[in-house]
């Protein structure tokens, strides 16, 4: 599969003009977060609640374009899961149970695209859950870093799927991304936690001596 891109040099800056911007107030709002948890609580969950609900309003100067785009997806045919039957079978789950017979006929009186959408809208609940978890549990610098190495990773298993070459200057950017990471895991998990016990041991050393000279 080869694609060909006719984006201009000033279409591919003004891409990564947004994508910087986006990338800056990704840092400034995990950073906002932090301070906010520091100060209140880390309730990572209503977090999640109050960001996407209040949200919500700013849809509505797109309420044609969504209706739209909802009135295509519900006209979309019902996905055949006949093939899926097999695999099923395989995983020990029998087609014959109530529940699994339940799903599957379920699934086929759905339209395919209403189907994609809500399977698409359980996996971003499960990806957003856990950025929201692991930002009431980590550093803001750290939930940026592992969002970026998820972002890469991303990138390339679409690369891959969807049969596309990655240039040299791709993987140069990949290898620069999973070094810094790299870096900072270890630097984070291993070296600083190391010379906190060396600091500490020292410290109780000293301690021990001074308390022995007292006495």
């Amino acid at each position: 599969m080869k694609v060909e891109s006719s984006a201009s040099s000033a279409e591919f800056t003004t891409g990564l003009a947004i994508l910087l911007v986006a990338q800056t107030l990704s840092a400034y709002m995990g950073a906002y977060i932090e301070d906010t948890y520091t100060a209140y609580g880390a309730s990572w969950t209503e977090n999640l609640f109050y960001s996407h609900f209040l949200a919500l309003p700013l849809f509505l100067p797109l309420w044609d374009t969504l209706s739209g785009q909802w009135a295509r997806l519900a006209n979309t045919p019902a996905l055949d899961l006949q093939e899926f039957k097999p695999y099923a079978g395989a995983a020990g789950l029998s087609v014959t149970d109530t529940l699994v017979a339940q799903a599957l006929s379920g699934a086929e009186a759905v339209p395919r695209g209403v189907l994609f959408l809500f399977l698409n809208a359980c996996a971003q609940l499960a990806c957003i859950s856990g950025v929201n978890l692991l930002s009431a549990k980590s550093s803001a610098v750290t939930v940026t870093i592992v969002l970026n190495i998820r972002k890469l990773v991303s990138f390339i298993l679409s690369t891959i799927i969807f049969g596309h070459e990655l240039s040299p200057m791709m993987m140069l950017g990949s290898a620069l991304v999973f070094g810094s990471g790299a870096l900072y895991g270890w630097e984070t998990s291993w070296r600083l936690p190391n010379e906190r016990k060396k600091q500490q041991r020292a410290l109780g050393t000293s301690n021990g001596n001074l308390s022995k000279k007292d006495k």
